[in-house]
């Protein structure tokens, strides 16, 4: 049997997550470095850059620990760079961009077209039958990244890109969204 222990409430250290979105060129990288910075104070913070490199345009503003993060973007990689920050002792990690998790190469479209292709192959079906079934997989990764990140004990900042989008309804004009971020609907949920 469990056993339980009950303390009174005393307001602690948090972690923050923050997303930030925006379109190209918005300022999503600045504004995700300088919140960290702020955060940090004079601790270290990081960057996981999957922009090839271009967080270093901001190494004479601020100081952080940059990581060149290349595909494959899958769940398990992030999860690994972030983990790496973490043994570290960073208190602060800025993912620029967490969109690529979703559509990059690697990562979760692509796991899930991989995993519609083997299911194909293995149940003798057709795509339009198997579609549902084949993001088991990818959506259960991504669920374990986010579930992790939850239990860090850091603040997460990430940027996603953000595209205009339309919901077409049959017969009728489409109906403007707005910008909307270029990413699954569990991680901006929580």
């Amino acid at each position: 049997a469990m056993t339980f222990s009950f303390r009174p409430a005393v307001r602690e250290n948090v972690g923050l997550w923050i997303n930030l979105i925006g379109g190209t060129g918005s300022g999503k990288t600045f504004s995700g470095l300088r919140l960290a910075s702020g955060i940090a104070g004079d601790k270290p913070f990081a960057l996981i850059d999957t922009e090839n490199r271009r967080g270093l345009h901001y190494a004479d503003t601020f100081k952080f620990r940059h990581l060149d993060f290349t595909a494959p973007f899958g769940p398990r990689d992030y999860l690994a760079a972030v983990e790496h920050f973490a043994k570290q002792g960073c208190k602060v990690c800025v993912v620029d961009s967490q969109s690529h998790i979703w559509e990059g190469p690697g990562g979760v479209l692509e796991m899930h077209d991989a995993e519609t292709e083997r299911l194909v192959a293995a149940w003798r079906s057709t795509r339009d039958k198997v579609k549902m079934s084949a993001w088991q997989k990818p959506k259960a990764e991504l669920r374990r990244y986010i579930n992790s990140l939850l239990q860090m004990p850091m603040n997460m900042i990430f940027t996603m890109r953000a595209k205009e989008k339309l919901k077409i309804v049959p017969g009728k004009e489409p109906v403007p969204l707005g910008f909307q971020p270029v990413i699954g609907d569990e991680f901006p949920y929580e």
